[in-house]
């Protein structure tokens, strides 16, 4: 059987694994297609173990600080250099430098349970070397490879590439909710990368053709880890995992390095361990999201799970006093009355985009981010005329022009509202690659295990309302007789961005009062 593995983003994704021991069928169905002599594949075993990590080792974040460490896969020794994971008198040792795992000490074949898993007295196994023999999974999955540091060009790279994916999202998540929505881009794209470091040969193409990567981006995972720093986002990444799985070593480091990601015991009580990883999600989101899964089925084995908090202010604020009811329309619907934010001098860059048939305005925030809105052309236009034309090309022109106009003084209405939606995510990217999850080769996260996605979730919590700095950008505004006007008092869609044009959040609203 395999072993189930839920993605969860937080915007969380969930993920399970099934049990298989998958080694000897590989081995079988090698032999059928490759000879080789066993001197053939101890050379080619050296290759790979002496190139996985060649280059400075293994880096590892703990309590917010990189430290290195060196692994060396030679086992033909039993002198490896001592690193996170080494051996000892032909053993292998873990050393653990988070001390949310293990308190700082080196253990080997027992590892006291952490704290969030009290019914859960399974002792730690230890990380495998390699996935599989060396003719099976080793000789699909390869370590990512080596990057020294991201560039510009790479950021910017990756920023298309996300907006290309939140756009395909947005267009097919809409397609399944006729009402208010919002996803985190963000976070959906970290997990999916996250998985990527175990995905093997046409998985691996098959996950980056998914996500818009470019062939052989080898940056790609310094490069979001870039774009996702910000003083305004918090995020966090976690794996649970039922001790009794047999993690691949090289997974490990790279997830601990790329994503600073804390391993965790997922507890053999089901009970316990939606408990644990509900509390996990809500302390990285603030208690903005107190309860992502309601239940947990008893055979997952693994549950990676990614956390965005973002929380940011106006650069110029919209005040209390001003916020009166006002109508929003709704097409083929009675309009209804919603508090609406309003300003008569509220710095915007606006301008009526033809390629889109709509009006687009960009507001500022606090930390290099901003909000962009979507609005058809007039209230008597189905905002899903607006949702076909949302191409790549279009955004991005949008996207660019509005980075170059000025802030002019405006006349603004703008409703508060506060979106908390959930998608699942094996239905709409299963449109995107049809049966992506089900047949995926992931055999470089576990050793001895056929590793298939069971579920993904996501769920994403945003608020809008008069919060800001006052007179922050007072100084950049030039206050002109006549200003423009941005009302948005119709369905739209928005955009939070940050500096390349990340997508941090994207959604629409169609009833402001909803939640």
């Amino acid at each position: 059987m395999k072993t189930w593995l839920i993605l969860l983003c937080l915007a969380i994704m969930t993920m399970s694994s099934l049990q298989q021991t998958s080694c000897i069928k590989e081995e079988i169905d090698n032999r059928n297609d490759i000879t080789s002599t066993p001197l053939q594949d101890a050379e080619r075993r050296e290759e790979i173990e002496q190139t996985q990590y060649s280059d400075t080792g293994t880096n590892f974040e703990s309590d917010g600080q990189l430290g290195t460490g060196n692994l060396d896969h030679q086992e033909t020794s039993d002198n490896i250099a001592q690193g996170p994971i080494h051996k000892e008198n032909g053993e292998v040792i873990i050393d653990y430098p988070d001390t949310e795992f293990s308190n700082g000490k080196k253990e080997s074949a027992e590892v006291p349970i952490e704290e969030t898993t009290t019914a859960n007295t399974t002792p730690i196994p230890t990380v495998s070397d390699t996935s599989c023999p060396p003719n099976s999974c080793s000789q699909r999955w390869k370590p990512w490879p080596t990057c020294a540091q991201s560039t510009l060009e790479d950021e910017q790279k990756l920023a298309e590439a996300l907006s290309r994916f939140s756009l395909e999202f947005y267009k097919i998540a809409v397609q399944k909710n006729d009402g208010n929505m919002v996803f985190s881009p963000l976070s959906i794209v970290t997990t999916l990368s996250n998985l990527l470091l175990g995905a093997c040969n046409e998985t691996k193409d098959r996950l980056e053709n998914l996500l818009f990567y470019p062939k052989e981006f080898a940056c790609v995972h310094k490069a979001l880890r870039v774009l996702g720093k910000s003083e305004a986002l918090t995020s966090a990444n976690a794996i649970f995992y039922q001790p009794a799985l047999r993690m691949n070593s090289g997974f490990h480091n790279l997830t601990s390095t790329f994503y600073q990601t804390k391993l965790k015991f997922l507890s053999n009580n089901t009970n316990q361990a939606v408990t644990d990883i509900n509390s996990w999600v809500s302390e990285r989101t603030n208690n903005k999201i107190k309860k992502l899964l309601d239940d947990l089925d008893p055979d997952v084995q693994m549950v990676l799970l990614n956390a965005v908090y973002f929380h940011s202010k106006w650069k110029t604020v919209f005040r209390s006093k001003n916020t009166i009811n006002e109508e929003f329309h709704r097409p083929g619907l009675p309009s209804i009355k919603v508090p609406m934010m309003t300003s008569k001098k509220y710095p915007v860059a606006s301008y009526f985009d033809y390629n889109l048939q709509a009006k687009v305005g960009r507001f500022q925030l606090h930390h290099n981010l901003s909000l962009v809105i979507l609005i058809p052309r007039s209230q008597f236009t189905n905002l899903a005329e607006v949702e076909e034309r949302l191409t790549a090309t279009a955004v991005m022109s949008a996207l660019n022009r509005l980075e170059e106009m000025p802030l002019k003084p405006t006349i603004v209405t703008l409703p508060k509202f506060k979106l908390e939606s959930s998608q699942d995510l094996t239905k709409i990217i299963g449109e995107m690659d049809f049966g992506l999850f089900y047949d995926a080769d992931l055999c470089g996260i576990a050793q001895n295990e056929a590793i298939a996605v069971s579920s993904a979730k996501h769920k994403a919590v945003l608020q809008v309302s008069e919060e800001g700095v006052e007179g922050a950008a007072a100084t950049a505004v030039s206050l002109a007789r006549t200003a423009t006007t941005f009302e948005v008092q119709q369905p739209f869609i928005f955009l939070f961005l940050r500096d390349h044009r990340v997508p941090v959040f994207l959604g629409r609203v169609t009833n402001p009062l909803a939640s």
